[in-house]
């Protein structure tokens, strides 16, 4: 009897804890179950977020595409603008030049003539006023005036003692401005002492020499105007 009683005990708790094994199971079940539903949750707010993602990846690179077409065409357009200003600035000089030109031209049929060196001349101050209509100044610098390495050209040196040291003896061609910049400097003979005067030691550069001249101290920057009337005083 009372082993047939602790059989029933054991048997007992054997299907108690089957049971509570199978309670488990299903709670693992459960669990697991709510896991997969909010991977699934998770998954599909991913794909939808990716869906979002590409969409705007393909809106950028239209938006690229846009961009580099625009700016392709806005190069093109600043390209042809600038040719055209070009085109417009050649035309607008070539267009002051040919009164002159035609002028000097007619003139050749009559260079046997006397009146050919008042035709010239002629010429010569018509040419005056286009560059001034340009708004072109000129470097005009004197005899004695100091040296400008920013507005003359040394093509030689001159040994005298008539004006000072590195300052201008001589030029040989003006010089001429646009807008303030130098588009061809005024070539010029400086001066410099004579070889039995001269100190020795190492030579200075002209262009490092900053000793006052006889004369001007800068050069002159002259309209046509000025140019035309130092050529009558000449």
């Amino acid at each position: 009897m009372e082993e047939r009683k602790k059989t029933e005990e054991i048997t007992e708790q054997e299907e108690q804890k089957e049971i509570k094994e199978k309670e488990l199971s299903q709670e693992d079940i459960e669990s697991l179950k709510e896991k997969l539903e909010e991977l699934e949750k998770e998954n599909n707010e991913l794909k939808h977020e990716l869906k979002n993602l590409e969409k705007e990846r393909d809106e950028f690179k239209e938006y690229s595409i846009y961009l580099k077409t625009k700016f392709e065409d806005y190069k093109n357009l600043v390209e042809k603008e600038k040719k055209q200003i070009k085109l417009n600035t050649t035309k607008m000089i070539i267009e002051k030049l040919l009164v002159p030109f035609e002028k000097l031209n007619l003139s050749l049929n009559y260079k046997d003539e006397p009146e050919f060196v008042s035709a010239v001349e002629m010429v010569y101050k018509d040419m005056l006023k286009v560059f001034d209509s340009l708004k072109m100044n000129f470097i005009v610098p004197q005899k004695g005036d100091q040296f400008d390495p920013f507005e003359h050209d040394v093509v030689d040196k001159f040994e005298t003692k008539e004006v000072s040291e590195y300052c201008i003896y001589d030029v040989q061609t003006i010089g001429y401005k646009l807008e303030g910049e130098v588009i061809k400097p005024a070539r010029v003979i400086v001066a410099v002492k004579p070889k039995e005067d001269a100190p020795k030691g190492v030579k200075e550069k002209v262009e490092d020499k900053k000793n006052p001249c006889d004369e001007n101290v800068d050069s002159d920057e002259q309209t046509a105007e000025g140019i035309d009337s130092k050529e009558g005083d000449k």
